[in-house]
């Protein structure tokens, strides 16, 4: 029987080839960017699956609030919550805290004759492996982090430093931009990219020399309110109620941290997040929680096989009417109506088989071009396989069934006689059928050419948003060890002889980066119940003028630093409106914070506009800029004259191996540092314009093919029209009127569907474009000129050909 299924299916595919084509092809690419997104989502999910005890671990959040306004959840806390509180909570099994080092993007590593920059470097306590788990290639889990100046690198950090020689008890110089220290190496695990912890390695959090003589200062150890840059994680008992734990949580933390918080001005909750939802769900830091981006994927993918399973069915069931005859005969020659509905299900499962087999082979073939686009090293592997047999087999039942349910139940159910006399249509039931399921599949791209236009207009928004400060030709200069810090004098000199370099400036912040360090201030008549809180940003004097950023009241820095330093600072606009001041009437102003019983004042000597120091996906906080009194900084700015560039660039790479010559030189665009913070906004929205338009290209070789198949029902009807005095216009409009009218219902559809979900979509930026009518009627206007495009050319093809053919045989 299968065998005659599968004859019967070639033979009625060689008969009609051009509407096996466009099946086979609409079907197979449908199904292999459905797969390649399913992949994408896979490895979506996968994030933190790998842990041992996943569902035990769960990492400690902080929210911080002021007179009953809560603010946005922090994913870090203060030192010494974790192990402070830990034996007071019997829920507590293990705690382990995490430190990648504030404003350290990179880490100089030196061994031998090699000196190279490694992102990603974390300070752990020894108990890091006891709660997450890593597979160790070299040394103990146990003991890797126990003693003093230790280091666990990953395999592909050891293979970058030792090739194929083993790495264990070897000492490596590092330097996480303080002074530079000797680390043991005491461990190699195997990299783990499917984690929130993207770390390249390691080192004991109870070292002796740079960030580890800063964490055991008293200010930092001591510290329960502030100082929150401590990623901390638990491993809870089983059997625990996270409601429950994270009450005693916050009640063991306020007998230990209230007073430390009166002290602030302000509130701290914690709370638990569990570690399989971090990826997904975490909004820390302004980032799209990944959820939102695997919703509109998924939706995505899924939309595109359905596009393609409908077009399967549109042409199956338009092909039918030629089969009508057929099904007649079989049935007088005394078939049953059980073995034609069998058939054509047989007929359409086979035309689905050869179209998963060949959707396999573009997976395949397509999977490197699609890493490259979206960053990831996903493959057809042994872990995944079975789950992608099962969708195929899934895919290749559903499709086959539904797509050849309307043919089989509905042909085998004429009465041959019926048939046989030519008294029985399929015009009225599988019209209706078919125009439903074009208005479907329109209604389905137009919402996907919705998005991928607002997505696109959001994302140009922001490249050309006004940010408030001038970020072209200006170079980034990162000072990552204490050389390149006690050099900037000597590395401003040289740059001053430079005929390209306009100007140059210090800071620890530039835009595009958190600013890290933060006050609580008040104004005259308040105190810190009421402060306000402020981002606050060391800088060289003439850090304004560089950035063209705009002085609105009072005076910028004076060129003698020593003049303003420290006390004098200037604030942004919105720091002047929280604050309840006009920028006019803050100048002059004295600003108060309070620490452990001292009172600090500040006087403002100006007021700047507000610009963007992160995304515009958060709003403008309070800002000062204030002079330090040691010039030790972390980044300097150069702005270049725009021509030349290259070449100002070499000059500036020699004059800075000249001056710092232990510290690699290196170097970024300041505009290129801003976009990085869109990363996953591009990639995302790369992907649904790629997949929008494979979407509205599968359409419309479905809507070809039912162009095809009305040109040929209508052929005679063509002919007496022509030889009536029909001209080749009259005709076209005829055959695409109907057509028209359903992309016209579907667009009617869609629009209100498309406005629901880009709204929400840009709830996520505080500052974003507007969705105006003007995105509707542009994609309304796209389906509908693709579809006319694709419908005339068959339809002058029918049109222009001769009436003698079509009349020959009446």
């Amino acid at each position: 029987m299968i065998r005659n299924f599968m004859i019967i299916a070639l033979r009625n595919m060689l008969r009609n080839k051009a509407y096996s084509l466009i099946n086979i092809i609409g079907l197979s690419v449908g199904v292999a960017c459905c797969l390649l997104l399913g992949l994408y989502i896979q490895d979506e999910i996968s994030y933190d699956q790998h842990h041992k005890d996943k569902q035990n671990l769960y990492r400690v959040t902080s929210t911080l609030s002021q007179n009953g306004e809560e603010k946005i959840p922090m994913v870090t806390t203060s030192a010494p919550i974790l192990w402070g509180i830990k034996d007071e909570i019997p829920e507590f099994e293990t705690v382990t805290r995490l430190v990648n080092p504030p404003g350290v993007a990179l880490n100089l590593i030196s061994y031998d004759d090699k000196q190279f920059y490694e992102p990603n470097g974390y300070m752990a306590d020894s108990t890091l492996f006891n709660i997450f788990t890593y597979d160790f290639i070299e040394g103990n889990s146990k003991k890797a982090l126990t003693e003093p100046n230790s280091i666990v690198i990953t395999d592909e950090l050891a293979k970058k430093i030792f090739a194929h020689e083993p790495a264990l008890n070897k000492i490596l110089n590092v330097d996480q931009g303080g002074s530079k220290a000797d680390y043991k190496i005491t461990g190699v695990i195997k990299a783990q990219r499917n984690s929130h912890i993207q770390a390249n390695f390691f080192v004991s959090l109870n070292s002796n020399s740079g960030w580890g003589d800063f964490l055991k200062r008293p200010s930092v150890a001591d510290e329960w309110g502030g100082q929150n840059f401590m990623l901390s994680y638990v491993k809870l008992k089983d059997g625990h109620d996270t409601k429950d734990v994270v009450a005693k949580m916050n009640k063991v933390f306020m007998k230990h941290g209230a007073e430390d918080l009166k002290a602030l001005g302000y509130a701290k909750t914690l709370n638990l997040e569990r570690i399989t939802d971090i990826h997904l769900y975490s909004s820390a830091g302004g980032k799209t929680p990944s959820i939102t981006y695997i919703y509109i994927i998924a939706s995505i993918a899924g939309f595109i096989l359905v596009i393609a399973c409908i077009n399967f069915m549109n042409l199956s069931t338009a092909k039918a009417t030629k089969r009508a005859s057929e099904v007649g005969l079989r049935k007088t020659l005394g078939a049953y109506r059980s073995s034609l509905i069998t058939q054509f299900l047989g007929e359409a499962l086979v035309i689905v088989f050869i179209a998963i087999l060949i959707s396999i082979v573009i997976v395949q073939l397509s999977l490197p071009a699609f890493n490259t686009f979206t960053g990831k090293t996903i493959g057809l592997t042994s872990v995944n396989m079975i789950g992608i047999v099962l969708s195929l087999l899934c895919i290749t039942v559903v499709t086959g069934l539904v797509a050849g349910s309307y043919p089989a139940f509905y042909l085998s159910s004429f009465q041959p006689a019926s048939v046989l006399k030519g008294k029985s249509t399929l015009q009225a039931g599988n019209s209706i059928l078919r125009r439903s399921l074009v208005v479907f599949q329109f209604v389905i791209a137009i919402t996907l050419v919705c998005g991928m236009i607002i997505i696109g207009k959001q994302l140009k928004y922001i490249q050309e948003k006004n940010l408030g400060f001038n970020a072209e030709h200006r170079i980034v200069l990162p000072l990552r060890t204490n050389t390149a810090q006690s050099h900037i004098a000597s590395l401003g000199n040289e740059l001053k002889k430079i005929p390209g370099v306009k100007n140059f400036t210090a800071t620890n912040y530039i835009p595009g980066s958190e600013i890290f360090t933060d006050l609580h201030i008040y104004a005259q008549g308040g105190n810190m119940e009421n402060a306000i809180h402020f981002r606050r940003n060391p800088v060289e004097p003439n850090y304004l003028d560089v950035l063209d950023l705009k002085i609105i009241a009072g005076r910028n820095f004076y060129e003698n630093r020593s003049t303003d330093l420290e006390k004098n600072i200037i604030v942004n606009r919105e720091a002047a409106k929280q604050l309840g001041f006009k920028p006019e009437t803050i100048i002059g102003e004295p600003l108060y914070f309070e620490w452990q019983g001292e009172k600090t004042e500040f006087k403002v000597i100006g007021v700047m506009e507000d610009y963007h120091q992160v995304s515009l996906k958060e709003a403008i906080s309070p800002i000062l800029f204030f002079i330090p009194t040691e010039a030790a900084y972390d980044y300097m700015i150069v702005s270049l004259e725009a021509n030349h560039m290259k070449e100002n660039i070499g000059t500036l790479e020699s004059t800075w191996k000249a001056v710092n010559q232990d510290t690699p030189f290196e170097y970024s665009f300041l505009d290129d540092n801003i976009m990085k913070q869109y990363q996953q906004d591009q990639k995302t929205a790369g992907l649904i314009t790629t997949f929008t338009i494979i979407a509205m290209i599968i359409s419309c070789l479905g809507l070809y093919g039912l162009s095809t198949y009305m040109a040929e029902r209508r052929f005679k009807e063509i002919g007496v029209r022509k030889v009536l005095g029909a001209s080749v216009q009259q005709i076209v409009a005829m055959m695409s009127g109907e057509f028209v009218r359903l992309v016209l219902l579907a667009f009617v559809i869609a629009v209100p569907l498309s406005w629901f979900f880009i709204n929400k979509w840009l709830e996520g930026f505080k500052y974003k474009t507007s969705a105006d009518p003007f995105v509707f009627i542009l994609a309304g206007s796209a389906a509908l000129f693709i579809a006319l495009l694709t419908i005339s050319f068959e339809s002058i093809r029918a049109a222009s050909g001769n009436p003698v053919n079509a009349l020959r045989n009446e």
